[in-house]
């Protein structure tokens, strides 16, 4: 009898089940953030409330959510729905300094430059409908700063995604922290560290609060969007704590989000289409599918640690 070896040149020519192996919502590094648009059932059988947060795979129908940042990131989807899957057609990462370039090809099979603003953008026939979107994510915690954390004690972390009428008020929040002047952390100052601090470190010095907003789309329906407030402001030596898991996890965020290096072009997106980005209370993230439909009530108790990254282990 002749091994399997004898046909290792059929290897890859099979078929194991499409669209690869999928994580369970539990077993995901970042955890999505949103606002259910209408009273469904999730894969836990919890129904979303609408209008309420659900942190997918962690916690649901809370009624806000805060988060300490941890990376940001603007990128350009052109995006076609067909069958209420959204496929993406064209994307840019914005890698470094312009000019960035599409995963689609030109007619010449040269890369697809991509305009810088979104008039450039209108004004081309192929990338009129591409538009910008800004994601944003971070370590899930209570309103003062202290980390959910699993029975693992492993950080639990969630991200948000501007877009459409959602993208300004994110767009804005990050920009009024940008141009913030803040006590400096890395010494000695000089120009460059300035610059660094203020567009990587600053968003990351203040809890970020996130509650729902509602606004009239041009079609006059209410969209549900996202209001982001500042909340109470980190000590310096959190903050490093906080660019230290930035920089540990930065591939991962780049293995999640960045979909140029997806295989085969187009890009069917699976994550949530549902209205919303952002919420959770100060409890602690359920390690199995024994999440609650609603949160539990907090109690009225002084906390012994603000702000402490101690107790994580990475």
């Amino acid at each position: 009898m002749s091994g399997y070896e004898d046909y290792s040149d059929l290897q890859g020519m099979g078929y194991s089940g499409g669209g690869g192996e999928k994580v369970p919502p539990e077993e995901e590094f970042f955890h999505s953030v949103y606002i259910a648009g209408q009273l469904r059932k999730n894969h836990l059988q919890i129904e979303e409330i609408p209008g309420k947060f659900q942190v997918r795979g962690v916690q649901y129908n809370l009624d806000e959510v805060n988060m300490v940042i941890t990376h940001t990131k603007d990128i350009l989807a052109k995006i076609k729905t067909v069958a209420s899957k959204d496929t993406v057609e064209c994307f840019s990462y914005k890698e470094g300094a312009p000019p960035w370039f599409g995963t689609s090809k030109l007619s010449n099979g040269q890369p697809r430059p991509c305009p810088q603003t979104s008039a450039e953008r209108a004004a081309n026939d192929f990338c009129n409908t591409c538009r910008a979107q800004i994601l944003v994510a971070g370590i899930f915690c209570d309103a003062n700063g202290r980390p959910v954390l699993t029975e693992d004690k492993k950080p639990v972390f969630v991200f948000i995604r501007g877009k459409g009428m959602r993208y300004s008020n994110v767009s804005e929040y990050l920009n009024e922290l940008y141009r913030e002047d803040l006590d400096p952390i890395f010494t000695p100052v000089t120009d460059q560290t300035k610059a660094f601090e203020k567009s990587v470190v600053n968003n990351k010095r203040f809890v970020t609060k996130l509650k729902r907003g509602s606004e009239k789309s041009g079609f006059g329906q209410n969209v549900n969007i996202f209001i982001l407030e500042r909340g109470p402001k980190l000590p310096n030596d959190a903050v490093l704590k906080v660019l230290k898991i930035s920089k540990e996890n930065v591939v991962k965020f780049n293995e999640k989000f960045d979909w140029s290096k997806n295989k085969g072009g187009n890009v069917t997106l699976t994550t949530q289409p549902v209205q919303g980005i952002l919420p959770v209370d100060d409890v602690k993230a359920p390690a199995s599918s024994s999440a609650p439909s609603t949160p539990p009530p907090q109690e009225e108790k002084k906390q012994d640690k603000v702000f402490s990254f101690d107790d994580i282990e990475f």
